[in-house]
């Protein structure tokens, strides 16, 4: 479930954990908490709006599809950062030539 959101969007609230896991809502902090102790992912709960920051996930195989995926969000992080790199160069001439 972490793979397929955004890395920007890992917010995942007690609800969604409890039906993806066929568990309890109750049953979900002791699961997420449980995670974390076996170091299997990283983050912070917040149990009055129970949901669940994931800042990191132990790496786990990759198929084709997860490389297709993996390749996809490399494409679109290039274009924002060629994005980023023509926005500076346009600005500098200004500062250059002042």
């Amino acid at each position: 479930m972490i793979f397929e959101v955004n890395k920007d969007e890992r917010s995942l609230s007690f609800e969604k954990i409890s039906q993806l896991c066929k568990i309890d809502v109750a049953d979900v902090e002791l699961l997420i908490m449980k995670a974390m102790s076996l170091g299997l992912i990283r983050g912070t709960i917040d149990e009055v709006a129970q949901v669940v920051h994931v800042d990191w996930c132990l790496p786990r195989y990759l198929n084709k599809s997860h490389l297709e995926l993996m390749a996809s969000k490399m494409r679109t992080w290039e274009a924002k950062l060629d994005g980023a790199i023509r926005m500076v160069e346009n600005q500098s001439v200004e500062l250059v030539n002042s």
